[in-house]
């Protein structure tokens, strides 16, 4: 057995379903561990400082960010499992995501990290950073993106 952990990165967008999607094509072994990491950019607005809270709106927020990490991890989880394939998930909340992927990669102690890329242009990369391009600029193993045949 091989014994690998190989984590994939969700956020549920179609290319990251696009990376699991190529690693059960290309790269699935027996007895792979595979750690899906979600990272949430959750913002909770509170209001005006100074202002009572609305307590049911960020309530609300909150089980809205929950659901939408719950869905993306359970669909792949389910995926997996379908496949007798070896899957938990680990979660990260942080406003800059490469730096909570970079984490849990350091965490899990992965061999290896898949993600998907939108594919951004040079120009719209060098403004609004690229997550992808950091995480494979600072990974401390070797990491597969799958670009989006779309």
């Amino acid at each position: 057995m091989v014994n690998r952990r190989v984590m994939i990165c969700l956020d549920g967008k179609k290319q990251a379903d696009r990376a699991l999607d190529w690693y059960l094509e290309n790269m699935n072994k027996p007895g792979d561990h595979v750690v899906l990491v979600h990272c949430s950019q959750f913002q909770l607005h509170i209001g005006l400082p100074g202002l009572a809270v609305n307590v049911e709106h960020v309530s609300k927020q909150v089980q809205e960010a929950k659901d939408k990490c719950d869905e993306i991890m359970s669909k792949a989880t389910a995926i997996l499992r379908g496949k007798d394939i070896q899957a938990y998930t680990v979660i990260k909340n942080s406003q800059k995501p490469h730096e909570a992927l970079l984490e849990a990669a350091n965490e899990e102690k992965v061999d290896h990290i898949i993600m998907g890329t939108r594919d951004l242009g040079a120009i719209k990369r060098a403004f609004i950073g690229s997550v992808s391009t950091e995480v494979v600029r600072h990974a401390a193993v070797p990491v597969t993106i799958v670009k989006w045949e779309g």
